[in-house]
Order: C-alpha cells, then structure tokens, then sequence
C-alpha cells in the first residue's frame, strides 16, 4: 500500500497534509488505484478489441475518448476520496481536519493526469490487437 501511497502523492511532491494522511488511513488510495487503472483499461480493451470500428479510426475519436475515459476516473476517485475522508473523520470524530475542496481537485488532477497516461500506454500495445483502429492513435 505504500508504494500506492507514493504513487498518488507523486512520490512527495503532492503530499497534501491531513488529506494525505486520512486518505493512507481510510485506505482510499487502493481503492483509487483500482478505478485510475481499471477505468483506461476497460475502454481501451473496448475500444480496440471489442469495438474495432471503423468510424473509430480517427485521432480526434481516440483522444476524446481517452479524455473522457481519464475524466470519468478522475470523478470517481473525487467522489471516493471526499467520501471516504468524510466518512473517517466522522467514525474517528475528529473536528479539526484540514481538508479542502482543493486538495480533492489536485487528487483528481493527479488522478486525471496517470489515467490519461495509461490510456495513450494500454493503446500502443493493444492496438496491434485491432484490425481497423491499428493506425490510431500513431
């Protein structure tokens, strides 16, 4: 789970305090890397193995996509951080916590950021797969 943690935090670059530190204890952050390398894999495999659409062959297509597929798991894990550290700060009833709605928006940035990231990885490789959509995205 540590290196899951590093993963997130950019490996100490984006450590950001109690967010950081409620989101190592709820156990947010595997829950988050299941959706940031779940999401990009699922619509790639669709995208190339089961789809293989020829109106897909498009590079404007690909990377809307991919932007959409990125941002859909970045909203996920919005929504999975901010539910979880409400969630602990209540159970642990701490008062005082120093989270805010920023520190949620840099975690799915980050988040956006990787998952894009992986969506362009998981393409390269899986478009050798495809039989119409094997040009895209170069």
């Amino acid at each position: 789970m540590g290196i899951i943690t590093e993963f997130f935090e950019l490996f100490g670059a984006a450590y950001l305090g109690d967010f950081s530190k409620f989101m190592f204890q709820s156990g947010a952050y595997t829950t988050c890397f299941y959706f940031t390398v779940g999401i990009p894999l699922l619509v790639t495999f669709v995208y190339y193995i089961l789809l293989d659409h020829i109106l897909l062959a498009q590079v404007r297509k690909w990377t809307i996509v991919g932007g959409v597929s990125a941002a859909v798991a970045a909203v996920v894990c919005m929504s999975i951080a901010y539910q979880r550290i409400k969630g602990f700060t209540f159970m642990q009833n701490i008062t005082d916590a120093d989270v805010t709605s920023a520190d949620v928006l840099s975690f799915g940035f980050i988040v956006f950021v990787y998952a894009a990231l992986l969506y362009v990885v998981l393409s390269v490789v899986l478009k050798s797969f495809s039989s119409r959509c094997r040009n895209i995205p170069f």
